[in-house]
C-alpha cells in the first residue's frame, strides 16, 4: 500500500499467473449464474429441459477438469473446487428451502422410490450431480445418500447467506469496471436487487442456532437478576425472520426467574428491521409462535430515530430494553466521519469501499467509533448484546483455504459495501466510546486466530 485509500500496487505470484491461464473454464459456469439465482423456479418444472441440458454440459466440464487435476497441491484442483461449489451451493439451498430433503432425512438417507419424478428433468440431473460428487450410492437398485452426502444435506442452511448474494456476483463486471452503484438499485416494489433477501433471512436464521448456546447463557443471567433490576424487554435491531426473538422469548419464559412472573412483569418483544421482507417474516414467525410483539422499521445507523419511533408507536423506551442484534453492525450504511481521523491508527487488514470509493481503514474505524457512540445512551443501562461477523488477515485465509468462512464472506460483503473488521478492531472501537465487552461472556468462533464470529455483551463504563 503506497498511500492508504489512494494508491496500491498489485503483483501476480507464480500461482496467480497459473490460475489466470485457466480462467476460460469459468466462463460457462458464470454464464449459468442467472439460472442459479432462480434455481427454485426450475427444479420442479417439467419444462426445464433446456436448463437441464446446460447443467449436464457443466457437469461434464467439471468432470473432465476435475479428472485432469486430481492432486490437491495443483492450482487446477482448487479451481475444480470453485466449479463444484458454484453448482453445489445453489442446488443445496434451493432444495433446502423447498424442504425436499425432509423425507430423505427421516429415512436416514434412503431415497424413497418415486421421490425423484422422472418428469422433472432438472431434478434428475441434480441427483446425477450428487452421484458424481459421491454423495449418493446405489445398492441392488436402491439409492441412498452416503455419510458425506448426508453431512451436506443436513447443512443446506449454512449456504443460504452466501448463495443469496449470487445477484451481486453476477454484477461483478459492472462493480469492477462500470457502475458501482448498481447494487443499490431496487425493484419497482422497493425490493433489493443485489441479494435474495428471503434466502438471506432463511440462511441467517438457521445460522443463529450455532451460537444460541452462548447467547442463552448471557440472556439467562440477565433475566435471573432481581425482577426490578431487569430490562422491560428485548429489542432486536435487524430481526430478520424473527428466529432469534422467538428463541429468546421462549428461553426467558421457560428457563429464567422472569418467566415465572410474566403476568406481573410481561416481557416486551421488539423487532426492528430496515427491510420490509424481514419485518414481514418476523411478524409471521412470532404470530405463529403466539408471542405478543411489536415490529417497526429501524435503521442501525440511526438509533435516535429508532428510539423515537418506538416511543411514538408503542410508548416504549429503548433505554429500558436489552438491545440485541446479530450480524448487522457490519451492514450499516456508510457515512463520512464527523470528526477528524487522519491521525488515527488502524491495524485492520481488510479492504473496504462505498459506492466504488475505496475507504481508508483509519477513516472506516472512525466511522465505527462514531457508530458505537450513537448507541451508547440507549444501551448504558442493560448493555448491548452483539453477534457479529469478522474478517481475518488475508494471509491467514490463504493458508487455511477450506477451513474458514472468510473466503466466502470477504467476497459477498466486500462487493456489497459491508464492513467486516477483525474482532480486535471492533473491540477497540467500542472501548473508545466506553463500551466494554464483559470478559465472562465473550466468545469467538473458532476460538483461535481464524475467528470470524464473535459474541460480546458490551457494558457502558460511563
Amino acid at each position: 500500500i503506497l498511500q492508504d485509500g489512494e494508491e496500491i500496487e498489485f503483483e501476480l505470484t507464480d500461482k496467480g499467473r497459473e490460475a489466470f491461464s485457466m480462467t476460460p473454464i469459468y466462463t460457462s459456469f458464470c454464464e449459468f449464474i442467472p439460472v442459479l439465482i432462480e434455481l427454485d423456479r426450475y427444479l420442479f418444472d417439467p419444462n426445464a429441459g433446456s436448463v437441464q441440458e446446460n447443467l449436464q454440459n457443466l457437469m461434464e466440464d467439471y468432470r473432465s477438469f476435475n479428472q485432469t487435476y486430481p492432486n490437491s497441491n495443483l492450482v487446477g484442483w482448487e479451481i475444480a473446487r470453485h466449479l463444484e461449489g458454484i453448482l453445489a451451493g445453489p442446488i443445496l439451498v434451493a432444495l433446502g428451502m423447498s424442504e425436499f430433503f425432509v423425507e430423505i432425512l427421516e429415512q436416514e438417507g434412503e431415497i424413497p422410490e418415486g421421490l425423484v419424478d422422472v418428469n422433472l428433468p432438472l431434478l434428475s440431473s441434480v441427483m446425477e450431480f450428487f452421484r458424481l460428487l459421491n454423495w449418493i450410492e446405489s445398492n441392488n437398485g436402491q439409492y441412498r445418500f452416503t455419510a458425506e452426502g448426508l453431512f451436506y444435506i443436513m447443512r443446506t442452511v449454512a449456504y443460504g447467506v452466501t448463495v443469496s448474494y449470487l445477484p451481486t456476483f453476477h454484477h461483478v463486471p459492472d462493480l469492477l469496471f462500470g457502475n458501482p452503484n448498481i447494487i443499490w438499485k431496487r425493484t419497482s416494489k422497493g425490493l433489493e436487487t443485489h441479494v435474495n433477501r428471503r434466502m438471506n433471512v432463511w440462511g441467517s436464521g438457521g445460522a443463529h442456532s450455532l451460537y444460541f448456546r452462548k447467547i442463552d447463557e448471557i440472556v439467562a443471567h440477565i433475566f435471573n437478576q432481581p425482577l426490578d433490576d431487569q430490562p422491560v424487554g428485548i429489542a432486536d435491531m435487524g430481526c430478520g425472520d424473527g428466529t432469534m426473538l422467538k428463541h429468546l422469548y421462549n428461553l426467558v419464559k421457560n428457563q429464567t426467574e422472569r418467566g415465572k412472573h410474566l403476568d406481573i412483569y410481561p416481557l416486551k418483544i421488539i423487532g426492528a428491521d430496515f427491510n420490509k421482507a424481514a419485518r414481514l417474516a418476523s411478524s409471521i414467525t412470532l404470530k405463529e409462535a403466539k408471542i405478543e410483539h411489536s415490529i417497526l422499521h429501524g435503521d442501525i445507523s440511526s438509533p435516535s430515530a429508532y428510539a423515537e419511533n418506538l416511543q411514538q408507536q408503542y410508548h416504549l423506551d429503548l433505554r429500558q430494553m436489552l438491545n440485541v442484534r446479530s450480524f448487522l453492525d457490519h451492514n450499516r450504511i456508510y457515512s463520512p466521519p464527523k470528526k477528524p481521523f487522519h491521525d488515527r491508527s488502524c491495524n485492520s487488514t481488510g479492504a473496504f469501499a462505498f459506492r466504488g470509493r475505496w475507504i481508508p481503514n483509519n477513516e472506516l474505524k472512525q466511522n465505527l467509533v462514531e457508530h458505537f457512540a450513537a448507541w451508547t445512551e440507549y444501551v448504558n443501562k442493560y448493555g448491548l448484546l452483539i453477534l457479529e461477523l469478522h474478517t481475518i488477515d488475508p494471509e491467514l485465509t490463504a493458508e487455511n483455504l477450506g477451513k474458514t468462512t472468510a473466503t466466502a464472506y470477504d467476497g459477498t460483503h466486500g462487493y456489497s459495501d459491508q464492513y467486516i473488521f477483525e474482532v480486535d478492531v471492533v473491540l477497540e472501537a467500542a472501548k473508545e466510546v466506553g463500551l466494554i465487552s464483559d470478559p465472562h461472556y465473550q466468545a469467538r468462533f473458532p476460538d483461535d486466530k481464524l475467528a470470524t464470529i464473535s459474541i460480546n455483551l458490551f457494558q457502558a463504563t460511563g
